[in-house]
């Protein structure tokens, strides 16, 4: 067989700081590369800016001079390229800048001593590019009013250049410092902002496997209190289904160790009496045990299956009236072993939203039950009617009814009425699965004197899609 490679689990405080410092590099990427092309150009503009004031202020003092005549006569006593003939002070950027002043007719005039002797460029006016000595320069031209004289003012690319770069050296500088203090600072926050994930792991992995109390919601985030409410919802459900297996198992104990202590007493009698009578008489004492158990045994099965609190049923339509009439035909061997007789009352089509199969056990819980505590040739009324936007179903009976404290008692797992217990064989179960079964479908179920004599049990339903509906 193929050998299952299984991947290891995910850290979210990795991905959530892998997640972050890539965004934020991707972020100052395009956010650096944007102010590198800003910065660029704004440079550009300012010295290509600066060429041109240089050349006007050389520019208005040689209008000055050509006014005055003074640059003529400088030129005939030879003295004008002595104007400029200052030693250069040692700055970087100075041999990078350059000036020259050009006659049209006599040619140089002037010019600073990181100039050439030839013309900086051949524009007159405006900006203009040139290569020197394998440099490129930027130069800004100007005539003069007359126009007997050009002046160009020049400045080295790789100034702009280097300025350009060296403040983009300097971003990265700063960023590369400041992105491990990003990092930690990162994973401090994250590790802070889940620590309430590690507490309930914590608090998770100290708890016994039969601990199921809801976890504490107080001082959680937003984000994970759902997930602590679903927890403990969760653990309700596990909780509640403990019970179920708990109780059942006590219940069955306790109601099957009676009649199976009777069925092996009289399965012995019938195995050491001679008396063919005595023999028949046991043998049908134990039929009655294994007839008691198998209700009872079918009585906890449905109990067990009812009584979960977060039960899910699947409900459709459901004929009431029709259902009754199923119930009372499945019921029908026990009334008239008893000679009792069953009136239905009922509606035709009173549809409801229940589940067919509960809804039949509940009928027939109730309706058994009358059978059972009314007395030979009794009498037994179903009426299913509707009643405003409900159903209404009444079973009553003509048996002895309870006493007015038992009315809120009877639907009590395993409880039987004192007068009763011992004239009636039952296992105290059914009334208390109907009760299960009308929660499950948001019904109520109470108990009253009936009219003939016994108990009266009502039943209220909502009639399907008319439980929102106005009343006429």
């Amino acid at each position: 067989m193929p050998k299952r490679f299984r991947l290891a689990p995910r850290s979210l405080k990795k991905q959530l700081l892998l997640s972050l410092l890539s965004s934020l590099l991707l972020v100052w990427g395009i956010t650096a590369y944007i102010n590198y092309k800003q910065t660029r150009d704004e440079i550009t503009e300012l010295f290509n800016a600066e060429l041109a004031q240089s050349a006007r202020v050389v520019h208005a003092f040689v209008e000055n001079m050509v006014r005055q005549r003074a640059l003529t006569k400088l030129w005939e006593h030879d003295k004008a390229p002595e104007l400029f003939d200052t030693p250069i002070l040692g700055h970087k950027y100075e041999r990078r800048i350059a000036f020259q002043l050009r006659s049209v007719k006599e040619g140089l005039v002037l010019r600073s001593e990181s100039a050439p002797e030839f013309a900086l460029s051949l524009t007159r006016n405006g900006y203009s590019e040139t290569m020197l000595d394998g440099q490129l320069w930027h130069v800004f031209s100007l005539s003069t009013e007359n126009g007997n004289y050009v002046i160009h003012v020049g400045q080295r690319d790789d100034i702009r250049r280097q300025l350009v770069e060296g403040i983009a050296g300097q971003q990265v500088i700063g960023f590369l410092i400041a992105l491990p203090i990003l990092g930690l600072m990162i994973w401090l926050i994250v590790s802070r902002t889940l620590s309430p994930v590690n507490h309930l792991r914590e608090e998770l992995a100290r708890r016994e496997a039969g601990y199921l109390q809801p976890l504490s919601t107080e001082h959680l985030p937003e984000e994970m209190l759902p997930v602590v409410q679903q927890i403990n919802v969760l653990f309700a459900m596990l909780e509640q289904a403990f019970a179920n297996e708990r109780n059942f198992t006590s219940d069955a104990s306790h109601e099957l160790r009676t009649p199976l202590a009777g069925l092996l007493t009289q399965i012995q009698v019938a195995q050491k009496t001679d008396d063919a009578q005595m023999r028949k008489q046991a043998l049908q004492k134990a039929q009655q045990a294994v007839s008691r158990m198998t209700h009872t045994v079918q009585q906890l099965l449905t109990l067990s299956r009812v009584q979960h609190h977060h039960a899910g049923i699947a409900k459709q339509a459901v004929d009431a009236n029709q259902a009754l009439i199923e119930v009372i035909s499945d019921l029908d061997h026990a009334a008239r072993d008893k000679r009792i007789d069953i009136e239905l009352q009922g509606e035709p089509d009173l549809l409801i939203d229940a589940n067919p199969q509960l809804f039949q056990v509940l009928l027939r819980n109730l309706i058994d039950n009358a059978i059972k505590y009314s007395p030979v040739e009794g009498q037994i009324k179903v009426a299913c009617r509707r009643e405003k936007n409900r159903l209404l179903v009444t079973v009553d009976d003509s048996g002895p009814g309870v006493a007015d404290d038992d009315y809120q008692r009877i639907t009590q797992r395993f409880y039987r009425c004192v007068e009763t217990a011992n004239s009636v064989e039952g296992s105290g179960l059914g009334l208390s699965i109907a009760q299960r079964i009308v929660a499950l479908h948001a019904a109520d179920i109470s108990f009253a004197k009936s009219t003939l004599g016994g108990l009266k049990a009502i039943l209220k339903l909502d009639l399907a899609g008319l439980a929102d509906k106005p009343v006429n």
